[in-house]
C-alpha cells in the first residue's frame, strides 16, 4: 500500500500533491559535468527595452559590500562581481556573502597592476592567485575576468585566453571612484544606457568613494526599470544574461521502511533561482505501492547548488531481492540536464527472526555413593 505519511517541503513548488514525506534540503557543493544537452531558459521578462548588467569592482569591502547586497537582494536584482584576490584573501568571510547572496563572483586579478606593465607569466600568476584565493574562501567563481583600468596588451590578452578566461569591459561608466554624488552617479549611468543594447554597467564597491557608488544603486534601479529596461547578469560569454548550470542526480540507495536521498547537483553558480522537475518511474519497486508518486518541481535557490529529495519507501513483509525505480529530472528552468534518468536501488530488509528458545536444562543425578566394604591387604 502507498505510504500516507504527511507532506513536508521546504523551498519547493509542488505541481501536484504528494502522498509522502519529500523533505528538500538545500547545501553549497560543486560536481564535475560532462557534456550538456540543450535546455529551456527560465522565461524572460516581457516588454523588455534592453538589458542592464550591473557590475562592481575592487571588493569585497565587508561593510560597503554588505549594504549593496542588501539593496541588490531588497530590489531582486542580479549582479556580478569583480573581485581583487588580496581582499579574498584578507576577508574572505566578506567574499562569501556575495555568493551566498545569490550573486555571480570573477577574477580582477591579484594586486590591481596595470596589466599593459606585466608579462605573459605574471598576468597568468595574478590570475592562478586570485582564483586560488577565490576557491580557498569557498567561492565558485565564474570563468570571468576583467583588466584592472581596462587595459590590455597583447601579451596579457594571450595570458587571459590560455588561462581559459573571458574578459569583460563595459559600455557605461559610473565614474565613481572620480567624481559625483550619488545623484551625478545615477545620472551618469542611466545616461549611459542605451536601448535596444546589451548594456554593462561598471561600478566600484571596494574604493574610497564606493558608499557614495552604492547609494546610487537604487535610484538607477527605479529609474531604469521605469523606463523598461530588464536586469541580469552575466552569461558565460561575459554578456547580459545568466550562465546554465548543468544539473545531475545521485541517488544513495533506500531501504524498506527508510528512505532514498536524491542529490541534484549544479557545476556552476546560476546567477538566478533555478528549477527542475523530478518524476519516479516504476521498475521493480512499483511507484504508488513501494514509494509514493513523485511529481516534484525543486526550486535551487540563486546562491545554492545542491538539494536533497528525501523519498520514503514503503515497508513489507515480504522477502524480495533488491528492487529498482527510476527517477528522471524533466523541465529545467535556466538548467542543462545532462543524463535525464537515474537508477535507485530499494533494499529488501528481512523481517527479524524470533529469538532462539534457551536450551532446557536437565539436572541428572550425581553418581551413587556405594558403602565401603572391609579393607583388603
Amino acid at each position: 500500500m502507498p505510504d500516507r505519511r504527511g507532506l513536508s517541503v521546504h523551498a519547493v513548488r509542488v505541481h501536484r500533491p504528494v502522498r509522502a514525506l519529500l523533505t528538500v534540503l538545500f547545501l553549497v557543493a560543486s560536481v564535475a559535468i560532462a557534456a550538456p544537452a540543450p535546455a529551456a531558459p527560465l522565461p524572460r521578462a516581457k516588454g523588455c527595452k534592453g538589458l542592464v548588467a550591473l557590475t562592481f569592482d575592487d571588493g569585497p569591502a565587508r561593510g560597503t559590500t554588505h549594504r549593496l547586497l542588501q539593496i541588490l537582494q531588497k530590489k531582486r536584482v542580479p549582479a556580478t562581481f569583480f573581485m581583487v584576490g588580496q581582499r579574498v584573501a584578507a576577508d574572505p568571510r566578506a567574499a562569501r556573502e556575495v555568493e551566498r547572496a545569490g550573486f555571480l563572483t570573477a577574477n580582477h586579478s591579484w594586486d590591481h597592476r596595470d596589466m599593459r606593465t606585466q608579462s605573459y607569466r605574471e598576468v597568468r600568476q595574478s590570475l592562478r592567485a586570485t582564483r586560488r584565493a577565490m576557491k580557498r574562501a569557498g567561492l565558485h567563481p565564474t570563468d570571468l575576468m576583467r583588466p584592472p583600468y581596462g587595459a590590455l596588451a597583447p601579451p596579457a590578452r594571450r595570458a587571459i585566453r590560455d588561462a581559459g578566461y573571458v574578459p569583460v569591459m563595459w559600455s557605461a561608466d559610473s565614474l565613481d571612484w572620480k567624481s559625483g554624488d550619488a545623484d551625478q552617479i545615477a545620472r551618469r549611468i542611466l545616461g549611459g544606457l542605451r536601448p535596444g543594447k546589451r548594456n554593462i554597467v561598471l561600478q566600484h564597491d571596494g574604493v574610497n568613494r564606493s558608499p557614495i557608488s552604492v547609494a546610487a544603486v537604487s535610484q538607477v534601479i527605479r529609474v531604469a526599470k521605469r523606463r523598461g529596461y530588464c536586469f541580469t547578469a552575466l552569461d558565460e560569454r561575459g554578456r547580459p544574461g545568466f550562465p546554465t548550470p548543468t544539473v545531475t542526480a545521485t541517488a544513495k540507495d533506500g531501504t524498506e521502511g527508510g528512505e532514498a536521498v536524491v542529490t541534484l547537483r549544479l557545476d556552476k553558480p546560476a546567477g538566478r533561482d533555478t528549477a527542475v522537475v523530478v518524476e519516479a518511474l516504476s521498475g521493480t519497486a512499483t511507484v504508488g505501492a513501494d514509494l509514493p508518486p513523485l511529481h516534484l518541481r525543486v526550486e535551487i535557490p540563486a546562491g545554492r547548488l545542491k538539494a536533497k529529495v528525501r523519498i520514503p519507501i514503503t515497508a513489507d513483509a515480504v522477502a524480495e531481492p533488491t528492487e529498482h525505480f527510476t527517477l528522471r529530472l524533466r523541465h529545467p528552468e535556466g538548467l542543462r540536464i545532462v543524463q535525464e534518468t537515474t537508477q535507485v536501488a530499494v533494499l529488501d530488509v528481512p523481517p527479524p527472526t524470533a529469538p532462539a528458545a534457551p536450551a532446557t536444562r536437565t539436572d541428572l543425578p550425581g553418581p551413587p555413593f556405594l558403602a565401603l566394604g572391609p579393607k583388603y591387604s
